[in-house]
């Protein structure tokens, strides 16, 4: 079961003026934002497992900080304090990123078990994602930078992704829980992704926030 017509904003007129203050750059379209974001979150699920505090540097203020720039509310203020990073010990930066990449799954995989799409309310609620237009006036979602835990950064990109596509989600979200893998192949779905999904019956586990917030999981 999907949340289109629940979770749709643009429900009006046709016509009608969005309620909206952001407006994507020339030629940058809703769909070109929804596929740089899920390119984004499947690669931090598949590489951040071998990450250490370089590569999570790197992901925040590079790949993150470009998909976030476009609906942040403040301009010019960094993403991610590098400094701070460089201070926290590595071994909180590996089980920081261990506790969000598997908050992460189980949140994708009980979207994939039963629609539940808990995370994509949150992020609404939360305000980490937020609805645009772009230069065509045609209705968007950005997220916007302002999730404080890095579990809650990854998933407003998925959040993004879904509210653009959200079919996709329906019919080829595929999480395998055993080998830590997220893709979208209707295929694979049906066979029940190699490992099936065995943890996706369980509640999203929301792990405690660690002391250093910016990237708390």
């Amino acid at each position: 079961m999907g949340m289109e017509n629940d979770l749709d904003p643009f429900d009006g007129e046709a016509g009608e003026p969005l309620d909206t203050v952001v407006t994507l750059p020339t030629g940058l379209t809703g769909p070109d934002i929804a596929k740089a974001c899920r390119e984004a979150a499947v690669a931090f699920i598949d590489e951040s497992k071998h990450w250490g505090k370089a590569e999570l540097g790197m992901w925040l203020t590079g790949t993150y900080a470009t998909l976030t720039r476009h609906a942040s509310r403040e301009k010019d203020a960094p993403v991610w304090p590098v400094p701070l990073l460089r201070d926290i010990d590595a071994r909180l930066v590996a089980r920081i990123l261990e506790s969000a990449r598997a908050e992460i799954l189980d949140s994708l995989a009980l979207m994939a078990k039963d629609g539940s799409a808990s995370f994509v309310l949150r992020a609404l609620i939360a305000g980490t994602v937020t609805r645009c237009e772009d230069g065509a006036r045609e209705p968007a979602w950005a997220p916007t930078g302002e999730a404080p835990r890095l579990a809650d950064r990854v998933l407003s990109l998925f959040a993004v992704d879904y509210l653009g596509r959200p079919g996709d989600y329906e019919t080829e979200l595929c999480v395998c829980r055993q080998c830590e893998t997220v893709t979208f192949d209707g295929i694979a779905r049906q066979r029940g992704c190699n490992h099936g999904l065995q943890q996706s019956a369980l509640a999203p586990r929301r792990h405690s926030t660690l002391p250093y917030p910016p990237i708390g999981a």
